[in-house]
């Protein structure tokens, strides 16, 4: 069976970006969920990063059918594509001279976009995270009581967001980069913080809505007061806010993490997809 035609369209603009990408966004939000919010946040603070780049990809008959996105210093995101897109954008890159530090999102086509570079390029490919994407298809449920309330972030609490943000970044990726201000997202009142006895304990975030669907996030609490349910307070009481304002909820995590597998599923996620971070090297040098 031949392979279905299809072409990749370059954009270097963010507002351009969100204008293309818009209908396939609301055909797949939960898909689009990562490019969607980080476009968002490029149009509004355009030197988030250097030279972001997206490819747009059209079937036949011009419609739009996948999209990849790349924000330097992380790897390629492949957004939505079926293998043979993915393999076909690597050579395209490859044969540019581009360099990549790695690719990620949806499993399969990440996997091909990998052996396609490899297969031309010096570069190695080394899986270094396997993530499950989870949705909630029914209201929160807590399995147990937990100290505390929720609420808010609001501007007097930038500081401490901003701070545990930071935190959350550097344990997921090991350190290294400093990660933008959540003070928008603040201001939108989508960062929720669990209290007890007068102080705050955890925090968690969601992304702006893209089709309806946010994405939780930024799940933190300080090593020092873990054990105490927190965080599954904080991503419970968070999801009902969001679906109280007529949002569906998502979220990614680890699949090397038993424990915040086992506290999602138990507040009522479910795992619906896998993707997948695959870091490239130079052979011969260390990745």
């Amino acid at each position: 069976m031949p392979r279905p035609s299809h072409t990749f369209t370059l954009v270097t603009d963010a507002a351009v970006a969100r204008s293309r990408l818009a209908g396939l966004v609301t055909r797949e939000p939960e898909s689009l969920s990562v490019i969607a919010s980080v476009t968002e946040s490029l149009v509004a603070e355009p030197d988030r990063y250097a030279g972001p780049r997206w490819w747009v990809v059209a079937d036949t008959a011009g419609e739009v059918v996948g999209a990849f996105m790349h924000t330097p210093p992380h790897p390629l995101h492949v957004a939505l594509a079926t293998a043979e897109q993915a393999r076909d954008l690597a050579a395209l890159l490859a044969a540019d001279g581009d360099t990549l530090p790695g690719v990620g999102g949806l499993r399969e086509p990440a996997e091909a976009f990998a052996d396609e570079w490899t297969a031309r390029t010096d570069d190695t490919a080394t899986v270094t995270m396997r993530v499950g994407r989870f949705d909630l298809p029914e209201r929160p449920r807590m399995p147990f009581e937990v100290a505390g309330s929720f609420r808010v972030a609001t501007g007097a609490d930038c500081a401490l967001v901003d701070e545990w943000h930071q935190q959350f970044v550097d344990a997921i990726e090991g350190g290294g980069r400093t990660v933008a201000s959540l003070v928008r997202t603040v201001e939108a009142g989508r960062v929720g913080l669990w209290e007890h006895d007068g102080r705050t304990v955890s925090m968690a975030y969601a992304s702006s809505p893209s089709g309806g669907v946010t994405r939780i996030s930024g799940v933190w609490t300080p090593r020092e007061l873990r054990g105490h349910g927190y965080a599954s307070a904080v991503v419970a009481a968070l999801s009902s806010d969001r679906q109280d304002a007529g949002e569906a909820c998502m979220l990614y995590t680890d699949l090397a993490n038993p424990t915040s597998n086992a506290i999602y599923r138990a507040l009522g996620y479910r795992r619906v997809g896998e993707s997948v971070t695959i870091g490239f090297g130079r052979a011969g040098l260390s990745a």
